[in-house]
């Protein structure tokens, strides 16, 4: 059987160009271990360094990397546990990226990023969540949303801006809104990140 700690070995612990066959996790299984990673990711994966967490995070979630993404959309798989899973970003990026990524702007390229900066900025460029719309009872669009409203109000500018950029791709209307109304409140006082915010506005996001 594939235990947690193997889980987070195989996907955490190998090398970046390390093959790793997934097809040995089972849709519910895998479901349960992505919602367990990302829950308690401020302690679990704390024993790995921040290069082995920006590709595992990316080999869960890029579907060129891994199928281990589409565990997220199998309808065998109760829509409650995959809704859960996918809230639990914010987990993520409370105790994983607002703790260890540094507090620069991936598209200024500004110096001192963190490997973990990497899958932090590009996060939804990567994974095809957002896109997946309705099935199986589980509102994709509408989580992707509620992650990206929420990750716009923390502190790290590095997560601010992830969370702006995943909002440029997915431009409309709703969208707009939800970036005026952090624009509005203030959040921040660097102007470069209210000038991304209007340029994400627009969908004018690279």
């Amino acid at each position: 059987m594939l235990t947690y700690e193997k889980w987070l070995n195989c996907v955490f612990g190998r090398a970046a160009n390390q093959d790793v066959s997934y097809s040995k996790f089972d849709a519910p299984t895998t479901v349960e271990y992505i919602h367990r990673t990302l829950v308690h990711s401020g302690f679990d994966l704390l024993r790995f360094s921040d290069k082995q967490v920006n590709n595992g995070i990316e080999a869960i979630f890029n579907n060129s990397i891994s199928d281990i993404i589409y565990s997220l959309k199998e309808p065998t798989v109760p829509a409650e546990a995959r809704t859960a899973a996918i809230r639990a970003i914010k987990i993520l990026y409370t105790d994983c990226f607002e703790k260890r990524a540094k507090p620069v702007l991936s598209h200024l390229d500004e110096p001192g990023a963190s490997p973990i900066n990497s899958i932090c900025y590009m996060f939804w460029d990567v994974t095809p969540i957002s896109s997946w719309g309705n099935k199986g009872d589980c509102e994709y669009f509408e989580l992707t949303l509620e992650v990206l409203e929420f990750a716009l109000y923390l502190k790290n500018p590095a997560c601010i801006e992830s969370a702006l950029h995943g909002l440029g791709h997915i431009y409309n209307k709703r969208v707009y809104k939800i970036i005026d109304d952090w624009i509005k409140q203030s959040q921040t006082s660097r102007s470069d990140l209210l000038r991304y915010a209007a340029q994400a506005q627009i969908g004018y996001i690279l």
